[in-house]
């Protein structure tokens, strides 16, 4: 068959899926913009995965026999053509702005852009090792290309697979019926390897627990042609119920935008199979001809938006996270939402017809040859665009290369050195020997931040350096109410730990960098002396992470004849209002537990913290220590 008749019908333009493209691509940013009515706005990568595979598969299969349409060497310079040259631009255009303005991410974005290049990046994000100084502060400016690498890996091995399938298996229903034990096989890895409370970045970024979404796109391309579907010879009743069943599957892709979260257990125990195979429905039932949810969703404003997808979803996350202060992470301001948003659209609008286009149909040397060749002898009949490219494009090179190579120095906001990342202060007892060997193990063992671990132990005589005299006036009156007081936290209660053992000198604090209340639940056994009517236990956690409802109730349990204090977090991500919303509940629901509201006291104040938006500076060390006293002395 000719090529022409092989793109007239495996390439048909569907310009529904435009429209999808365009919910999806919304919905991811409505959720990185951290709307609180967009909690499930991440579910759209997944559209995207699950509309890659069933458009790729359906451009290569054949309309007869076993044979691929598209020579895999065809197939992968096409790829390359639409997805590199403007990732490329874009991950250059980021480095180049952070060498100039944000010097202090350049030591982390080196490695995120080399693997960003060669399309490992979700890889480089479960396996290196960042500092957790580094975690904090503003996220990388190009986290959001983990997405396009796991496409660009499956883009690479798949057409080889549906070859192989296609010459062994013969038939392509039986084919779609190994992808789909393939599928379901990813998804029971999801489900085996998700830890409940744990961070999930293992597989959230993992091309083997994520490809079943692929491969249910790549599932309904067989069950499901793109060249089989005609609207002749359909009975009013089967377009009835193709109609319902569309309405029915996009209603349920809306509501888990707007109810889902990523902490359910449920979402990585079947969940995101079950979204993906409603997402290959939708899919399925825009394609037909006949569908209305099609026609609705090929209204003019969304297929512009979706045409031009890729771009928009290339440069949101680098404008959002270069032009947001740290301190309105998780809390958006909405004039510069807008702004940002304006700015999305246009540089999106440019990418599409400057870079995407052009390239796509005419290739990289007729590109090269228009655009980047420099003739002094023709500069003067040069278009505007033309000589713009021929001047930023080796300045943007140059600063490039000069930042990759470490020529400019990265500003250090705040070293981790600086910081110990275990405290330990035991007032007025010398612990256990099954307390050390504890200690010793939680140094020892890898935590949350993956830095390298230290140990400080530090008695009543506190070699740290105390506030000046009238910082925290306070400090004179230690409340006597408790014979003994606990406090166990992250590395905010390391941050107060001093002033905290200030006022209280008999103070037990066990602090440590990036606990999570899964930890905590293990080391509360050990102060199991603490127990009791006449105690009090501070427990500041909730900072590196969400948690789950058994986990913080049994740490809760562990503590439930003390008086308990919850310290609820200020934290510029994502998890920041579930943590504070289950520390409240907690606090209703039980009459030996208060909360102690550091968010409310803190929000309004980014003097409190050091640059990553984290870490508190000495007003913030003053306030929440004073906060803390205030609740207990009431």
């Amino acid at each position: 068959m000719s090529g022409k008749s092989v793109k007239s019908v495996n390439h048909r333009y569907i310009p529904g899926l435009d429209g999808i493209r365009a919910l999806a691509v919304l919905a991811v940013i409505a959720y990185h913009f951290n709307f609180k009515w967009a909690s499930g706005g991440f579910l759209g990568v997944d559209i995207f995965f699950v509309l890659s595979g069933y458009l790729i598969t359906s451009t290569m299969l054949p309309l007869k026999g076993n044979q691929l349409t598209v020579g895999l060497g065809k197939f992968w310079v096409g790829r390359f053509r639409r997805l590199l040259p403007a990732a490329y631009v874009m991950i250059i255009t980021s480095f180049v702005w952070a060498t100039l303005f944000h010097k202090e991410l350049l030591n982390t974005l080196r490695g995120d852009a080399i693997s960003s290049i060669f399309y490992s990046s979700n890889w480089w994000f479960i396996f290196h090792k960042l500092s957790y100084f580094d975690s904090f502060g503003s996220p990388s400016p190009i986290k959001n290309l983990w997405s396009l690498a796991i496409e660009e890996q499956f883009y690479l091995i798949w057409p080889i697979l549906l070859m192989l399938g296609l010459y062994l298996v013969k038939k392509q229903s039986k084919l779609a019926i190994f992808i789909f034990i393939g599928a379901i096989c990813s998804a029971v890895l999801m489900g085996v390897l998700y830890e409940p409370g744990a961070d999930p970045s293992r597989i959230y970024y993992g091309t083997d627990t994520r490809s079943f979404e692929l491969l249910i796109g790549c599932w309904l391309a067989l069950v499901w042609p793109m060249k089989r579907l005609s609207s002749q010879k359909l009975s009013t009743d089967h377009v009835n119920k193709l109609n319902v069943i569309s309405l029915v599957a996009f209603g349920i892709f809306i509501l888990s935008i707007i109810f889902v979260d990523e902490y359910q257990t449920f979402l990585y125990r079947g969940g995101m199979f079950l979204f993906c195979l409603n997402a290959a429905i939708l899919i399925a039932c825009v394609c037909h001809p006949i569908s209305i949810l099609g026609k609705l969703l090929s209204l003019k404003p969304l297929r512009w938006i979706g045409s031009r997808s890729y771009g928009i979803y290339l440069w949101h996350y680098p404008i959002m996270v270069l032009g947001t202060p740290v301190h309105e992470i998780g809390n958006p301001v909405y004039w510069r939402v807008a702004l940002q948003l304006v700015l999305i659209l246009i540089i999106a609008e440019m990418s599409y017809r400057f870079i995407e286009m052009p390239i796509r149909k005419e290739g990289f040397r007729s590109y090269y040859r228009q655009y980047l060749v420099f003739n002094k002898n023709k500069w003067g009949s040069f278009s505007f665009t033309r000589k713009i490219s021929t001047v930023l494009v080796p300045l943007f090179l140059l600063v490039f290369f000069t930042g990759m190579t470490g020529v400019v120095g990265e500003e250090q906001t705040q070293s981790k050195e600086s910081k110990p990342t275990e405290i330990k202060i035991n007032g007025g007892e010398q612990p256990s020997k099954h307390n050390d060997s504890v200690a010793e193990k939680e140094t020892t063992e890898s935590d949350s931040s993956n830095v390298e671990n230290e140990k400080i132990e530090t008695n009543s005589q506190s070699d740290k350096e105390e506030p000046k005299q009238g910082e925290n006036d306070t400090t004179a009156n230690p409340n006597e109410s408790y014979n003994g007081i606990l406090a166990i936290g992250d590395s905010l209660m390391i941050d107060i730990a001093t002033s905290l053992h200030n006022i209280y000198p008999n103070i037990t604090i066990d602090a440590k960098i990036g606990r999570q209340v899964s930890q905590a639940v293990e080391l509360a056994p050990n102060y199991a002396s603490f127990n009791q009517p006449n105690k009090a236990v501070i427990i500041q956690l909730g900072t590196n992470g969400f948690f789950t409802n058994d986990q913080i109730d049994t740490l809760l349990e562990a503590f439930s004849k003390a008086d308990i204090y919850l310290v609820n977090t200020r934290v510029p991500r994502s998890w920041e209002g579930k943590v504070n919303y289950s520390l409240q509940q907690k606090a209703q629901e039980h009459n030996n537990i208060t909360l102690i509201d550091w968010h409310s006291a803190a929000i309004n104040h980014p003097e409190f913290f050091a640059p990553d938006g984290v870490h508190l500076e000495q007003k913030g060390i003053n306030t929440l220590t004073n906060l803390i006293q205030q609740t207990i002395n009431i």
